[in-house]
């Protein structure tokens, strides 16, 4: 019999981090508003604004999460729990995925997520996933799965 979560094993807030220097190959560097990153971060603080989630997560922006191959970068983080680190974020497509992951790991035991429990844009995205101390990995079949190389018409793209 499965034993019921405790109250305890919810991460109670996270932090949702979203690269604001983000851009593809080729992309002006300037302005830095009209980035991707940029943008993403701004879509995703409006729709925060009328979410149930609103006062569950702190949206920081971030100078660079070293996703320059696979813009736009975010990464999820919780006390005690696990972080994530996804690329492949689109400002345009991604946001409802993105808050919809977000409440899952709200509602995770200790924000675990395996593959299978996230959104679909998210599933392919995730750069890595870091235990919170003496945890075990989400599932241990997808640590068997070979990582997804970059695409190779990036190249490092931060300021």
């Amino acid at each position: 019999m499965e034993q019921a979560k405790s109250y305890n094993d919810l991460p109670q807030s996270c932090v949702l981090h979203v690269c604001t220097s983000c851009r593809p190959a080729g992309f002006p560097r300037e302005p830095k508003e009209d980035r991707p990153g940029f943008r993403l971060h701004q879509k995703i603080s409006e729709a925060l604004e009328v979410s149930d989630l609103q006062d569950l997560v702190n949206l920081e922006a971030a100078q660079c999460l070293s996703l320059c191959p696979r813009p736009c970068g975010i990464a999820l983080a919780s006390s005690e729990a696990w972080t994530y680190l996804f690329g492949d974020q689109d400002p345009a497509t991604s946001v409802a995925s993105i808050l919809e992951c977000v409440s899952i790991y709200l509602n995770s035991d200790k924000g675990e997520m395996p593959r299978s429990a996230r959104p679909e844009g998210l599933r392919e995205a995730a750069e890595a996933a870091a235990a919170r101390r003496g945890a075990a990995p989400p599932a241990a079949a997808e640590a068997a799965e070979p990582a997804k190389p970059a695409k190779p018409d990036r190249q490092q793209q931060h300021a």
